[in-house]
């Protein structure tokens, strides 16, 4: 069984909604879990000792989260793509399309919007950021 470690990991997300692209790698030095989860319904019945649940047909990944040490750097630091922007507020948004290559034959893709950016400060460390991205379409494992 082959092992992989964060070498092989790329970042990859839309700078603005329907924004260029951008490889982020080289600022993110945390991805939160990155999974599709089924949604169900407890479906026990009165008089039954356990409990007992019922797929509904609907999924969702849970809010994904980003983070790493803040970079202005233009065109492509963390803060110049991870900002939020006017594009990201309005109702009719079309996302910020994320490419998370996790392994070797694992590649994460779905569109989401970017919820929030903090900005980290802590005394006598770098300036860090984290980045709340939530689902707007259905993500998919390739």
């Amino acid at each position: 069984m082959a092992k992989y470690g964060s070498s092989v990991v790329t970042v990859t997300i839309n700078d603005a909604p329907g924004g260029t692209p951008r490889i982020i790698t080289p600022y993110v030095n945390t991805i939160s879990g990155i999974a599709v989860e089924n949604i169900t319904q407890q479906t026990n019945p009165f008089g039954t000792a356990f409990e007992s649940h019922t797929p509904t047909g609907i999924t969702r990944v849970p809010d994904i989260v980003l983070s790493g040490f803040f970079d202005d750097t233009a065109t492509l630091g963390s803060w110049t793509v991870l900002k939020p922007n006017a594009l990201d507020y309005a109702p009719a948004s079309v996302g910020r399309v994320l490419v998370i290559l996790a392994a070797t034959g694992a590649t994460f893709t779905i569109t989401v919007h970017l919820v929030k950016t903090e900005v980290l400060n802590k005394n006598g460390n770098l300036t860090e950021y984290a980045a709340t991205l939530r689902q707007k379409s259905a993500g998919v494992w390739s």
